[in-house]
């Protein structure tokens, strides 16, 4: 039976710090080069949550997805269709106010 999303199914991956997206929650190995971001549930720590994700890094790298949370309630966002491409891996910066992050990811 084939999956019409792609090639693999979809995964996901858990972190409480900013973190390089991983093909497995507290393994070593860097997901990708290309991954395709599907979906965000972010979990703030109070007002004022600020969460980045980046196609590469923080210095190199160009911003996918940006949020700022005003209040302390768990947000979530799936992403239609393919999602959103990225060439060089994804990197997942918690920039205030923030618990964990988890990310759907293909």
């Amino acid at each position: 039976m084939g999956y019409a999303g792609g090639a693999t199914p979809v995964k996901q991956f858990y972190t409480e710090a900013s973190s390089t997206l991983r093909t497995a929650i507290g393994g070593a190995d860097a997901a990708g080069p290309i991954v395709m971001l599907k979906g965000v549930t972010i979990n703030p720590s109070g007002a004022g949550c600020h969460v980045r994700i980046y196609d590469g890094s923080t210095t190199g790298g160009t911003k996918i997805y940006e949020i700022k949370l005003s209040d302390s309630a768990v947000y979530q966002e799936y992403i239609s269709a393919v999602g959103i491409r990225c060439q060089n891996g994804i990197y997942i910066e918690l920039v205030a106010g923030t618990t964990s992050v988890s990310v759907i990811w293909q």
